[in-house]
């Protein structure tokens, strides 16, 4: 049997020993001097004196006793259970809580583990010390996540919940971990090797528990060599050509160690199993390189390309060593040009289409294909693979044309939209106006200019147009227009690529809302008796970067890092991420879907890098979602001690050896009884407060009896003593 409170205990019996040590220390013992009356008073005491001592004797063994058990009821005492083993020192339970570093910098290797293997095999040897009845709690540092909270008896279950769980891509954070027990008062163990990027997510001293000591394993001082992929992408924007091969290009740092003279190579890999290999020589103290290449895939592939890079063969670090990218790979893109074939040779030197048709293909070996469509053919299998629309005769749309664009346009297509060039009035643009929520003002009527206006050079190019960005003013300057419709559109919901000198777009961009694709319009069409475009040279470089860039932008796959939760935009529809291309060592299990709502918001943070695809219900893509590590958060230097303190504001560090339970144990004495109330205890059969309780009452009912028999005797043996001297002296 323990006691919650041992000291309310030893009083009780110190309250009885010490009047009885005074009382039979100060005693005095008197010589007895006889005398005549003695003898008869003696006569008549030697017939009661046995019984009165039994009497004395049993009252008080019954009072000591009532005031042990009212000590030992108020001490809360406490059996412990058939299976419990008492531990040396500890008077009661004890509850650990292990905060353990699964992040991205614990993939290390150190010697033949890794950092977090260590950790995870400081935290068993943790468990394995604690004693049944005893509680644990684990959190993971790698997205704050609770692992065995509350703390819990079942001391088996955790260990195998911590055994299974694996070393995480997402950074560390510990203030997320921290805030997971806020409120806590017990002393936190901390174990890490808090490498450099175990302290990229800043602590906030505030989720700090007020009453908690925090313990930290020894952090690792050791140097460690690493080669980091710390960008993946093309070289060149827009759907590329797989003829010649995709150019590529890797970008590596390196840190720790001698940064010795030597060389790296990176193993760049497609989803059809395309692979090329990548060689960087470093110079002596050299930490950054980059190095380019081609990629060759089948020639006839029309669909987007997913990349892996790889560094080969793995270092201490292999978190860091891969990256991913989608490159807009194809044969050939598909152009949709919406016209009337009698119009073919309208206009000045065969018409509108005729020009466009010479900027998307100037020579033979271009890989943009056009096709014409009628407009009151234009339906979903016209459509079909078309990568973008080019609408000549916009007011020879009917309404069903129209759903059809907004429909491919949600999915992903570039329409590009041009006035008819024979047609002076604005009524062509009420089916563009009505079908898209652009929020967009079209004049009914063109403006007309005879020295023409010239379009609006200096200023910053739009992306669209960055690949000619460097000749872009000296393009523009022949330009003139002579008659344009004038566009005005709300800053949030148009972008001009192109404008005159009033400011006033010439070519504006906009995207409806929960649509991949974008609307490209016009203020007049490449005809001469609009403007001169056709006949300058922007005009090749304008419609062949517009249509390509537009493209490239919607299939680009949206950027995630590990640990994320939300896409920052979102087509219409999706509802799941599936993973296509991970890390070699990608297991099943990680390879599960992502449930993803309206919002973009995903059910659970992306905890695996890769390539993924979005889908909507019926399983068909809505686009590319690529998910890349935080390559600081992988950072394998060591971390100074004041570093770790300047982390830690606030909190109480108590650096030690976290392979044992005894430090953690000193100030988790005590902790259950402290929680729970007696009763509470008692109701439950493990305290014996409420059987000392009944003891006593039961003890003064006891005492109460007896004492009263007690003083009815004394009274009726003093009258028959006086009535005996009575008769004596008679």
């Amino acid at each position: 049997m323990t006691f919650a409170s041992p000291a309310i205990a030893l009083a009780g019996i110190a309250a009885i020993a010490l009047p009885l040590a005074l009382h039979f220390f100060f005693r005095r013992r008197q010589k007895p001097i006889p005398w005549a009356a003695m003898e008869l008073l003696r006569q008549a005491i030697r017939r009661t004196t046995r019984r009165r001592y039994i009497e004395r004797v049993t009252l008080l063994i019954i009072r000591c006793l009532a005031v042990i058990m009212t000590g030992a009821a108020i001490a809360g005492p406490l059996i412990r259970g058939s299976t419990d083993t008492p531990t040396t020192g500890a008077s009661s339970k004890r509850e650990v809580v292990l905060v353990i570093d699964d992040g991205l910098s614990q993939h290390t290797i150190t010697g033949s583990t890794t950092a977090f293997e260590t950790n995870r095999n400081n935290a068993l040897s943790v468990i394995d010390d604690l004693q049944s009845g005893d509680r644990i709690a684990l959190i993971l540092a790698a997205g704050g996540r609770p692992l065995v909270w509350p703390p819990s008896e079942d001391l088996a279950s955790a260990r195998a919940a911590l055994v299974a769980t694996p070393v995480s891509y997402e950074p560390t954070d510990f203030d997320g971990a921290i805030n997971a027990i806020k409120g806590t008062s017990h002393t936190i163990g901390v174990l890490s090797s808090f490498r450099r990027g175990s302290l990229t997510v800043g602590f906030d001293s505030t989720t700090q528990p007020e009453t908690a000591k925090v313990v930290i394993t020894q952090p690792g001082e050791s140097e460690i060599a690493n080669t980091q992929v710390v960008s993946f992408d093309p070289q060149a924007r827009g759907p590329l050509s797989t003829r010649n091969g995709i150019p590529i290009q890797v970008r590596l740092v390196r840190e720790g160690g001698a940064l010795v003279a030597g060389q790296s190579l990176v193993s760049v890999e497609s989803d059809d199993g395309a692979q090329t290999t990548l060689r960087i020589v470093w110079r002596e103290g050299q930490t950054e390189a980059v190095a380019s290449g081609f990629i060759t895939t089948a020639t006839h592939r029309q669909t987007d390309l997913p990349l892996r890079a790889t560094l080969t063969p793995p270092d201490a670090q292999p978190a860091d060593d891969t990256r991913f990218t989608v490159v807009g790979a194809t044969s050939s893109i598909r152009v949709g040009i919406v016209d009337r074939a009698s119009d073919a040779h309208i206009g000045v030197d065969g018409g509108v289409r005729a020009w466009i048709e010479r900027a998307l293909r100037p020579t033979d070996d271009v890989d943009i294909e056009t096709e014409v469509i009628e407009p009151t053919a234009l339906n979903q299998q016209r459509c079909q693979g078309m990568d973008a629309m080019i609408v000549i005769r916009p007011d020879a749309i009917d309404g069903a044309g129209w759903a059809v664009l907004s429909r491919r346009v949600r999915d992903g297509m570039v329409v590009l939209i041009v006035p008819p060039p024979h047609r002076a009035s604005g009524t062509w643009s009420e089916g563009l106006l009505n079908t898209f929520s652009l929020g967009w003002t079209i004049a009914m009527e063109s403006r007309t200019s005879d020295t023409g206006v010239s379009l609006q050079s200096g200023s910053t190019q739009h992306p669209l147009l960055a690949q000619v960005s460097a000749e872009l003013n000296e393009l523009i300057q022949p330009i003139t227009i002579h008659r344009w419709f004038s566009i005005t559109a709300p800053t949030h919901r148009g972008e001009t690529i192109l404008a005159l000198q009033d400011g006033t777009p010439f070519i504006i961009r906009g995207t409806v809302d929960g649509s991949r694709g974008s609307i490209i319009l016009f203020a007049a069409p490449p005809d001469m008796e609009w403007t001169n475009l056709p006949a300058k040279p922007l005009m090749v470089p304008l419609f062949q970067e517009i249509v390509r860039q537009a493209i490239v932008q919607v299939d680009q796959g949206r950027q995630l890092r590990v640990g994320e939760d939300r896409l920052q935009s979102v087509v219409s529809g999706t509802n799941a991420l599936r993973l296509v291309m991970g890390c070699h060592n990608t297991t099943a299990g990680e390879a599960r879907i992502l449930s993803v709502d309206p919002q973009g918001i995903l059910a659970q943070a992306v905890t695996t890098p890769g390539v993924y695809t979005a889908v909507d219900a019926n399983d068909r893509s809505t686009g590319w979602v690529i998910v890349n590590i935080d390559t600081k958060a992988a950072s394998t230097q060591p971390s100074t001690t004041e570093a770790i303190i300047e982390h830690w504001k606030g909190a109480t560090l108590l650096r030690g050896d976290m392979n044992t339970a005894q430090q953690l144990a000193a100030s988790s004495q005590g902790t259950a009884a402290r929680e729970e109330l007696p009763i509470a205890r008692a109701l439950r059969g493990e305290s014996m407060a409420v059987w000392f309780f009944c003891t006593l009452l039961l003890l003064l009912l006891v005492e109460t009896w007896v004492a009263t028999q007690a003083s009815a005797t004394r009274q009726a043996s003093t009258t028959r003593q006086a009535s005996l001297m009575t008769e004596r002296f008679r």
